[in-house]
């Protein structure tokens, strides 16, 4: 869970409370509102001292280096350059640095700052609580219980939907798909709310660094530029390593669904051979009331234990509960407390696979048979999508390259204004802010789906498998059990790759 959020130099600029984890969203967030409200007091009110700070060293500086006899040494430089046409109020030259009135100029130099922090704040109000309860009302945001977030990321991470064919004919739109994904990066999308904290932070590096330039340089102090040739040098090794890094993590992402499709396959493979290969009813109905709860004890065991409660996935694993009664029940009490008081170090998916291989002893079939055979390949096969589902959680990709990759990339955006202010001017903030969301936000994407557990529709597929084998389970008789008969045997292996054997039916 602390993997999934920002890296911890972006959570420093995050107010985040404490509390227990409301999955809903319903819980009120009031770091945004204090954070827009330190913006506006920092405008408004730091910058003067900050400004009189910066002229008394100045002035020492001055003073120190030959001219402190000029009577000079208590200069108290303008914000703003003045000159003798200037008609606007001056600070008088030999004025108190701590108590020079805040004037006319002043005052254009702090709403200077706050326009420069207006992306931040722009950032910061559409996240209120307020502002998001407005955008539902108003139809432009979805309302946040309709949808499931990963657990521990304080609803910042959605949990991918499954499609069906109204999803799919949205998303093809065009061109109506570009002003809704436009429209829902003020409301439907998390990455604002994932991303404020690093977008405020480099906010106000790149307006310190545009009033610097533009009020202090003019009256003599250093300028603080770089080239831009660093830049555009390493622009290059860094879009390779967000490339990366984005590609491992939709890999990791990509074989975690597809052992999941693997599972849903082979469970309705044994639920089948159960059934049409067995001639006691009985006991391939008390086969096949075990393989849907080795789906829903498998997604238990690759999510937080806080997200979901095995007991209760068990007897879930029934199917609908309105039919799940006579031959259509699932796993009866005992035997899910059975699974709930298992052996201590054995997790409770491996813990149904060894009760599952168990079943097959009872369904009839010897040793040698070719029948037999193939169900206990496809038993293995799921030990197979276990284990590799396991191995996928249990090692991230290298952490010395997610974190070199998030402090090079963090680095590289807060000098960049060092090297844009020169031809940008007040447009540096802005081009720093939309580069910022762009990158940050597709090395978030990486980190959200590096653990694919926590976002794949794991809870869709539970449910397929659950529904299809209470269907099977109380219509075996119309769906027909006559024993399907293999005249020559063949082994799991051919049967795996696909090859035909001689006599195979």
């Amino acid at each position: 869970q602390e993997h999934i959020k920002p890296p911890h130099i972006f959570r420093a600029f995050r107010c985040e409370e404490g509390g227990a984890m409301i999955s809903s969203g319903a819980r009120a967030r009031t770091g945004p509102l204090r954070r827009l409200l330190v913006l506006v007091g920092l405008a408004l009110f730091a910058l003067r001292p900050s400004m009189n700070f910066l002229n008394l060293v100045k002035a020492r500086i001055v003073g120190s280096s030959g001219l402190a006899g000029t009577g000079n040494h208590n200069l108290i430089v303008p914000l703003r350059p003045h000159t003798a046409t200037s008609s606007g109020p001056r600070v008088q030259a030999n004025a108190d640095p701590g108590t020079a009135a805040f004037t006319f100029t002043d005052w254009a130099t702090a709403l200077q700052f706050l326009a420069a922090l207006s992306p931040a704040i722009l950032v910061e109000i559409i996240v209120l609580p307020p502002v998001q309860r407005l955008l539902t009302s108003m139809g432009v945001r979805e309302d946040p219980d309709s949808r499931d977030y990963v657990t521990g990321s304080d609803n910042t991470i959605k949990v991918q939907r499954g499609f069906d064919f109204q999803a799919w004919e949205k998303q093809r739109q065009n061109p109506d798909r570009y002003w809704q994904i436009l429209s829902a990066t003020l409301g439907n999308s998390t990455m604002l709310s994932r991303l404020q904290g690093p977008l405020l932070a480099l906010n106000i590096v790149a307006a310190a660094v545009l009033i610097y330039n533009v009020n202090l340089v003019p009256t003599g102090f250093p300028s603080l530029t770089l080239p831009a040739l660093p830049f555009t040098l390493s622009s290059f090794v860094l879009g390779l390593l967000v490339t990366f890094r984005t590609n491992t993590s939709s890999n990791r992402y990509t074989l975690a669904r597809n052992n999941w499709g693997d599972m849903l396959n082979v469970s309705r493979d044994l639920i089948q051979q159960a059934f049409l290969w067995t001639k006691d009813e009985e006991k391939a109905r008390d086969f096949a009331r075990w393989v849907p709860a080795f789906s829903l004890a498998t997604m238990c065991h690759l999510r937080d234990p806080r997200a979901h409660d095995l007991k209760a996935e068990l007897i879930a694993a029934a199917g609908p509960p309105e039919t799940a009664d006579g031959k259509g029940m699932g796993l009866t009490e005992a035997e899910i407390n059975e699974i709930c008081a298992r052996p201590v170090g054995m997790n409770a998916p491996h813990y149904v696979l060894h009760r599952m291989r168990g079943k097959l002893e009872g369904l009839g079939f010897d040793l040698s048979d070719s029948r037999r055979m193939l169900m206990e390949y496809n038993i293995t096969r799921l030990i197979n999508d276990l284990g590799s589902c396991e191995n996928i959680f249990a090692t991230p990709i290298p952490l010395g390259y997610t974190k070199h990759t998030a402090r090079f990339l963090l680095l590289w955006l807060l000098l960049l204004p060092l090297a844009l202010e020169g031809s940008l001017g007040f447009g540096v903030v802005f081009a720093q802010q939309l580069l910022a969301f762009g990158l940050l936000g597709v090395e978030d994407l990486g980190i959200q789906i590096e653990e694919p557990f926590a976002v794949l529709p794991l809870k869709r597929i539970c449910t397929k498998i659950s529904l299809e084998a209470q269907i099977v389970r109380r219509n075996a008789e119309s769906l027909g059990t006559m024993p399907l008969l293999l005249m020559t045997p063949i082994t799991p292996m051919s049967f795996a790759a696909g090859t035909e054997s001689q006599g195979q039916v």
